[in-house]
């Protein structure tokens, strides 16, 4: 019998640097578990030119990544089930709707590269939020499957709090 994958939504701000690089780092795991998408409160025009350089630059592939509103994930929740909602920035979480089906809600703290002005600190604030995702999505993937929705909650709770 095959289980069908738990749908992640990471939701940013503006889906251009943290959520998609967690959708990229998710799906590249090739988890049976777990799948990951992302969406953005207000999205940007387009991914961020340099989120799509250090993931490719990390052999992962970006021809399928570009930015979403969440809007759309929520018109088609009667389609598309959202399993889990992780919000990586304070503005998401804080204006994120109700949302229908109750995915299980947790908000992981991801520093903003894209609020660096100088090109240095914005490079090492790209590396250390992708480091930080892919910590926290390592664990999730090795992790033994949550049974029940409270134990999935109190998993990603965790989780969150890798560096």
């Amino acid at each position: 019998m095959t289980i069908k994958p738990l749908l992640i939504l990471f939701l940013s701000t503006g889906n251009a640097a943290r959520s998609l690089m967690a959708e990229a780092l998710l799906n590249a795991k090739k988890s049976d578990c777990f799948t990951g998408r992302s969406a953005g409160y207000r999205p940007e025009p387009e991914p961020h030119p340099e989120t799509l350089a250090l993931l490719k630059a990390a052999g992962l592939t970006t021809e399928s990544l570009h930015t979403k509103g969440w809007a759309e994930f929520h018109a088609a929740a009667h389609i598309i089930n959202i399993d889990v909602i992780v919000t990586l920035s304070e503005e998401a979480r804080l204006n994120c709707p109700a949302w229908p089906g109750n995915p299980v809600r947790v908000h992981w703290t991801v520093d903003n590269p894209l609020g660096a002005e100088r090109a240095d600190v914005r490079e090492w604030k790209f590396r250390k939020c992708f480091a930080t995702l892919e910590a926290r999505l390592n664990t999730l993937v090795r992790s033994r499957i949550p049974q029940t929705p409270s134990e999935l909650f109190m998993r990603l709770k965790d989780i969150g709090m890798v560096v």
